[in-house]
């Protein structure tokens, strides 16, 4: 996957790029350990600097 023109990413292609499963993103996200951006119509989103502190 090429990341460098890529800004934000859905779940599961960030779950793919770090090796974790969505439903462990979605536990961290409620759990507060990686919080997910959301859209106006309220999906998860992570950037690519999120990627970056993981």
């Amino acid at each position: 996957m090429n990341t460098s023109n890529i800004k934000n990413y859905k779940p599961k292609d960030f779950a793919e790029l770090t090796g974790i499963s969505v439903k462990t993103l979605q536990r961290w996200d409620r759990e507060g350990t990686l919080k997910a951006n959301r859209t106006p119509t309220d999906r998860r989103y992570y950037t690519y600097d999120q990627y970056l502190q993981f």
